[in-house]
């Protein structure tokens, strides 16, 4: 059997742990992956070396978490000239603005809900998109479009939204979304890109 052969048949069983591992690093899809391949050719080199991969997924979240102090220790000494660092989007007259609309948004949806709204009414994403990005059905996507914008509109017509109660019936069952995740879309809509 080719070592490639042998070593792929040894982390399969822990890529799926070792990739969401790589999300909760770096809160990103796109650094997850990079951070999830580099740990993967790492891994594959000390295979290659030494013949032997004992606890293959200890040793590949070892070599993540490696791999991403890494990363920003090299990211921690790079400095922004002024000029480019005016440029960034929380220095916009409108940025308080968007982040206060996007707060009251999240208020009343869930991150998941928050996440394929934008996706669908900003970034004009068609909902087999949306579906494939989220990794779901192109129906639980309509379905879960119409339940938010139809929350909204609820939400909407009212005079205060902070101060009517929520009743039991009304809480959110998804995860709230985190501040990181409003800076993350407040950015996102500032610059245009994802």
């Amino acid at each position: 059997m080719k070592p490639w052969t042998e070593f792929e048949e040894a982390i399969k069983p822990h890529l799926r742990h070792v990739r969401t591992y790589c999300y909760y690093l770096t809160a990103s899809k796109w650094e997850s992956e990079d951070l999830l391949q580099e740990a993967l050719l790492r891994a594959f080199k000390h295979y290659r070396d030494t013949g032997i991969l004992r606890h293959p997924r200890s040793l590949l979240y070892k070599i993540a978490r490696n791999v991403h102090i890494d990363a920003h220790r090299k990211r921690r000494g790079i400095t922004v000239p002024i000029d480019e660092a005016l440029q960034l989007p929380y220095y916009d007259n409108n940025y308080a603005a968007i982040r206060g609309t996007l707060e009251w948004v999240t208020e009343h949806l869930s991150a998941r809900e928050m996440e394929m709204l934008l996706l669908a009414e900003v970034f004009d994403y068609s909902y087999q998109d949306i579906a494939d990005e989220l990794q779901c059905t192109v129906p639980a996507v309509k379905m879960v479009l119409h339940r938010s914008k139809s929350t909204l509109r609820k939400r909407g017509v009212q005079q205060e939204p902070a101060a009517a109660p929520r009743s039991r019936a009304g809480k959110r069952r998804s995860a709230p979304a985190l501040p990181y995740m409003v800076d993350r879309w407040t950015t996102a809509l500032m610059t245009g890109e994802l």
